[in-house]
């Protein structure tokens, strides 16, 4: 139930049905539970609102009128919800270790080819078997990984000054032969009804820093894989 005494207000152009929508999505929940928790909450404007489908809640730009100790905050947020990636260490007989990324269009950064860890966003499941659900649409259902070959790596913040997207980092160590190895390099996957369009790049994990620009995600997993196992 939200409290009612902080009034939430509606853009223009955001008719009834996606309100309720809003309302109740448990990322839109969560920001403002947590805003009436820490924060003197005295207005949210939704000033816009995309459903990705009729059972899931998309992004959620609001503004809010908040005091911390008295004084305005800046009160515009992105509200996406949280997300899971997962570093996968492929090893093999003979072969130095090395990890699946995926080649990716990335309308927000204009790049049609970012190379990056598999990742996905939560929508409401956990992390664990939201890592798994998208392995295996991003990877391949043949790449078998278990819910215990997933060992946590870290929860971040991705972009606390405009998103409240944090992302939980994990990885999986895989011992598979060399032909599986091959036939994952290169390979089409990804949700056609979702326009995913992904091709997989196995790489040395040695080489992963020297793959050109890419996100916190890939580099931040790389180095915490890194120190634990010097």
């Amino acid at each position: 139930r939200m409290d009612p005494l902080t009034e939430i207000s509606f853009a223009p152009g955001i008719d009834a049905a996606l309100q309720a929508r809003v309302l109740t999505a448990p990322h839109f929940r969560r920001w403002y539970d947590g805003m009436r928790a820490r924060f003197t909450l005295r207005h949210v404007l939704v000033r816009d609102a995309v459903a990705f489908s009729a059972t899931r809640m998309g992004f959620i730009l609001v503004q809010a009128d908040a005091l911390h100790h008295g004084e305005p905050v800046p009160g515009l947020a992105l509200l996406r919800g949280d997300s899971v990636s997962v570093l996968i260490v492929l090893k093999c007989p003979g072969h130095p270790d090395r990890t699946i990324l995926t080649r990716e269009a990335r309308v927000p950064i204009a790049r049609p080819d970012l190379l990056a860890l598999p990742a996905g966003m939560l929508d409401g499941g956990a992390f664990v078997s939201t890592a798994l659900r998208e392995l295996s649409e991003e990877v391949g259902a043949d790449l078998r990984v278990r819910e215990k070959d997933l060992i946590r790596l870290t929860d971040v913040w991705l972009s606390p000054g405009g998103c409240d997207e944090a992302i939980g980092l994990y990885y999986t160590e895989l011992h598979i032969g060399e032909a599986l190895a091959r036939s994952l390099a290169e390979r089409q996957t990804g949700l056609a009804c979702e326009h995913e369009y992904i091709r997989l790049h196995v790489v040395n994990m040695a080489d992963l820093p020297r793959i050109g620009m890419t996100d916190a995600k890939t580099l931040l997993s790389w180095h915490m894989y890194q120190a634990r196992h010097k």
